[in-house]
Formats: C-alpha cells, structure tokens, sequence
C-alpha cells in the first residue's frame, strides 16, 4: 500500500514544530541557566547533574514507553494518540521551564522537577512519532523517500530555532527566552495537531501480542543488528551536541557578545544539511547506503581539520569557518537520515528473526541512545566549561543580563564584550577541542562500527522482504 500524500505531508510537515522544541530545550536549556541565572559553581553542578541523570533516566524510560505504545489499542491507532498526549502535555511543561524564575537552591529543586518531566512528555511523543514511520511506508524506496523528507522539516526547524534564538535573546535574554519560550511551546503544538489530523495509520500491527518488561528487553538484545546501530547512534549524538553545544560559548567568546557570527553559522548549518537531503535521493539511486555513508563522513572530517586549524595552523578566517560549518553539518545529515534507515530495516529483520515486527520497541533505542548520548555530552560540557573557567565569565555576563530585565543595564553588549575579552589562550583551546576534536573521534568511530558490523544492506533487505511476502502466503493458504 503507497502512502497518501496527505499523509506524507502531515507526517513530515509535524516535525518542524518538534525539532524546534528539541533544540530550544536541547541547546538552550543551559545557555538560557548559565547566562540569565546567577548561581553558584555548587549550584550550576548540581543543575547540570540533574539533566545529565535526567538524561540517564529518559534513556531508559524509551524502552518502556515503547512498550507501553506496543500494547496500547487505540481506535485512532496505536501510535496517533501518544503523539497527541506527549505533544499537549510536553507544550505546558515548556511553558513552565522559561517562565517561572526561582532563584537559589530553590530553582535547582524547580528545574530538577520540570527538566525530568518535560523529558517524559517529550518521550511519549518522540518514540510514537518515530515509530510511526516504518508503520506508513513498509517498502524499501517509500521508506528511503519519507525517511528524506521527515529530515528535510526536521532540519528546518532546527534552522529556524537554532538561528533565531540567538539572535533574539542577547542583551535582552531574560525576557526574549520568556517569550520564545512560550512562542515554541505554542508552535510545537500547532504542528502536533497537523501530524494528529492529516495522517492516516495502518492498523494491521494491532493483531500482534502485547508485551511484557522482561520480553522487551528479549526483543532489544537478540536483535543484533539493533544493538549495532544504537552505538553508532550514541557516537553519532555525541558528536553533533558537543559541536553544537559548545558554539554559543565559541562564537561569544572568539568574536564578542551577540555577533552576527552565530546566526551566520547557523544558516550553513542549515544549508549543510539541506544539501546533504537533498543529495541524498540522488546518491540513493546510484550508490549504496555505505559508500554515501562514507562520503559523508569524509566532508565532515575535512570540515573538522579546518575547524581546529583555524587561529592555530591557519589565520581565523571567516569564511573557512563557515565554509567547515558546511562540511561538518552535511557529513552529521548524511549520517543520520542513514541511520534512521539502517534502524527502521531492523524491524524486518526482526520479524523475519522473531515473527514479530515491534516498531515501537525497536524505534524507541533510537532516542534511548540519543539521550544517553546527550548525557554524555552534558557531562563533557560541564567539565569543559567549569574547569576551563568558561563559566565564570559567564555569569558575569547573566549578572548584566538580569542588570537589564530590571532596567538598571544600558550598555550590556558592550561591557559584556570587556568581561569575554579577558578569556585566557587556554581557555580557547580547550574549548575548541571540546567542540572539534571528541566530536570527529565519535563520528569516525560510529561509522567504522557500522561499516564493519552491520549487515543489513539493500540486498539483504530485499531478501527480507521477499521472506515475509512467502510467510504471509503461506498462512493465508493455510487459513
């Protein structure tokens, strides 16, 4: 059965509002605490603490919410209404997170609540809405096709977020992520009802058993191929946060307070990764999955040598800066529309190894290992940003920010640029290796993982397919 396009539209058109939620909360979170809040090293350990478990918990609790949509029974489907729920709920708890302001301890034990709630919300949308897609589009082209074009709006609400925020929140950040806080939260929503309303679910998994804790993990850890791409997802999450991650603090301090340097950046994050979408079809028809994989790969690691070249081996130029901002990006997208690929052929695979298909099981390790992976990074980012001192810098900064909510700041880029100004030579590299050097580790190691283990290819996949055709033959022979 081909799918609607209405369908396909609503189902890809949905995840403009998500992935601009996720970044917001992704990579502002602890921009938004470290340069609007006035905390304690103590205190800022602690916050960080709180999201690196947070992260460690909602990793786990994947799985499970994959189980729980696994064994829901819906009438508009299986998978429709936990993306309605976790959207309609998740939408609240944003709200919540940049608007009300506790100060002290008393904000930490705030944040440690509504931080773990917003990723249990987030959760029952995210696992029902990547589980969907091997449910709407079950051949090998269809699958490839929508796989593309759900990343294509993935990527422009990453664009839009990514290169709005910043710009919008310098010298006026209290209020500005007050507002863009709420202004996501609302948009995020709207999207989640396109994605309810216009798409249409197969239903023809709901005949399967329902699932039990211990049979859940049978179905993750017998699966070998599943465990291969989980860890090539972790490296792969690892890389692309800590470069993002770090680019706030690397543009402010490398070119001032509130420059144009990191929207400019962002827009060929976002032409990167457009590219590579839309070389991706192209590729598809003439090469195979790996060889695409690896040409990705290799953009990125040139980007990545030009990227910690820069102000050392070579003079900072800008354009080299941006033009290695294209690299690194196109390589990460081409990376991750195949490996969201590589995770949904699982399932047939799966099927044919168990005679169960378990979509929502199998498509929660992806965001299990996402945010695993994001722990990781968070843990890095703190190490990096405390003990390179790049956080004391930073709260003098928040002191002129909150200086300026209350009216009391007028020169706020400027004198924000004095405190950035005195940031040490070290302190500059460790930052850039942070950002640069762990990243192409990752990235390269992720793809050597896969390259090596993974077995799943094209033809095998057909293989698989033609397998569970001659099944479903034979037992409706047989009834």
């Amino acid at each position: 059965m081909m799918i609607s396009k209405r369908t396909k539209w609503s189902y890809s058109i949905g995840n403009v509002g998500r992935d601009m939620m996720f970044i917001l909360v992704s990579m502002f979170t602890l921009a938004y605490i470290q340069y609007t809040m006035t905390l304690t090293v103590a205190q800022f350990s602690a916050i960080s603490a709180i999201m690196i478990l947070a992260r460690v918990w909602d990793a786990f609790n994947d799985p499970m919410m994959g189980m729980i949509i696994e064994n829901s029974r819906f009438k508009s489907g299986k998978f429709k209404p936990w993306i309605l729920i976790g959207g309609t709920l998740n939408t609240f708890v944003t709200i919540m997170l940049f608007t009300i302001r506790p100060s002290g301890w008393l904000f930490v034990v705030f944040f440690g609540v509504v931080y773990i709630t917003w990723g249990m919300t987030f959760t029952m949308n995210d696992i029902a809405y990547w589980s969907l897609l091997p449910n709407l589009a079950k051949n090998n082209e269809d699958r490839n096709n929508l796989t593309n074009l759900v990343v294509v709006f993935a990527s422009i609400g990453q664009f839009l977020a990514g290169g709005l925020i910043p710009v919008l929140v310098t010298g006026n950040a209290v209020t500005m992520y007050r507002v863009i806080g709420v202004g996501v939260s609302v948009l995020f929503f709207c999207f989640t009802l396109i994605t309810y309303f216009g798409v249409t679910e197969n239903n023809y998994i709901n005949k399967e058993k329902k699932v039990g804790l211990i049979q859940m993990f049978r179905i993750l850890f017998r699966n070998d191929q599943i465990v291969i791409v989980t860890v090539a997802i972790l490296l792969h999450t690892i890389a692309s946060e800590l470069f993002v991650a770090f680019g706030l603090n690397f543009f402010y301090f490398e070119f001032g307070y509130g420059g144009i340097q990191l929207t400019i950046f962002t827009v060929f994050f976002g032409l990167g990764t457009l590219t590579a979408l839309a070389l991706f079809p192209i590729l598809n028809k003439k090469y195979n999955r790996f060889t695409i994989l690896r040409f990705g790969v290799m953009i990125s690691i040139i980007g990545y040598f030009i990227f910690l070249s820069l102000g050392y081996l070579i003079p900072m130029n800008e354009i080299l800066l941006y033009s290695a901002a294209f690299m690194i990006f196109f390589g990460h997208s081409m990376f991750f529309v195949i490996v969201v690929i590589l995770t949904a052929n699982t399932i047939e695979y799966n099927q044919v190894k168990t005679g169960e298909r378990n979509e929502a099981i199998i498509f929660s390790v992806r965001p299990f290992m996402t945010k695993l992976g994001a722990a990781f990074q968070q843990l890095i980012l703190t190490l990096i940003l405390i003990v390179s001192g790049v956080y004391t810098y930073s709260q003098k900064v928040a002191a002129l920010e909150i200086a300026k909510a209350t009216g009391t700041m007028e020169q706020i880029t400027v004198e924000a640029n004095n405190i950035l100004s005195l940031a040490t030579p070290q302190m500059l590299l460790t930052l850039r290796l942070g950002m640069g050097l762990i990243p192409m580790l990752c990235l390269v190691s992720g793809y050597l993982l896969l390259k090596r283990k993974y077995v799943v290819t094209e033809e095998k996949y057909d293989e698989l397919l033609k397998i569970i055709e001659k099944r479903t033959n034979e037992q409706k022979v047989g009834s």
